[in-house]
């Protein structure tokens, strides 16, 4: 693997795990930014660096049996586990594939709605995955990222009282 294609944490058991488990906490803001964006029952969407649960289940609900759901993920173990994480909920508007968030092979235009949860945040190069959103969405559609904002951590030039606070706030 090369440094361009790294997922700065690893493929590691014990990181799909935690994975699963930020999946479920996380639930409560990716429904709050879904519902930000007009997606009508029927849409098509797809959920980039889905790993092994990522936003299926609640984009299946979005966009009803109508809809489709496509998960993209680079990793063949978090793609079996997304799979059968999608076979568990009887999810028969998802479909789960193994691909390159930078290039994922997926017909250009054809999505009302490309997203992401936390990929951009872990990879070198994030720019390419945004253009390859752009790319997957028709026109009119969305693309909705879900990432973390560490700005606020960052001081330039840095000051140590800024650095004791964020200490602080992190402990």
């Amino acid at each position: 693997m090369t440094e361009r294609e790294q997922y700065v944490l690893g493929y590691r058991r014990a990181e799909q795990e935690r994975l699963q488990r930020q999946a479920i906490e996380l639930a409560p803001e990716s429904t709050w930014l879904l519902h930000q964006v007009d997606l009508a029952a029927g849409a098509h969407v797809v959920d980039i660096g889905c790993g092994p649960h990522g936003c299926l289940e609640l984009l299946a609900g979005r966009v009803g049996p109508a809809g489709r759901v496509v998960g993209v993920e680079r990793n063949e173990d978090a793609v079996a586990l997304a799979r059968q994480h999608v076979a568990d909920r009887g999810l028969r508007n998802v479909e789960v594939r193994c691909g390159d968030a930078r290039s994922t092979g997926l017909p250009r235009a054809a999505f009302d709605l490309a997203t992401a949860r936390l990929v951009l945040v872990n990879v070198p190069e994030p720019q390419q995955i945004v253009a390859e959103a752009v790319a997957l969405v028709r026109p009119g559609g969305w693309v909705a990222f879900h990432e973390a904002d560490y700005v606020g951590h960052v001081c330039d030039p840095p000051l140590e009282a800024w650095t004791a606070l964020v200490d602080l706030l992190v402990r």
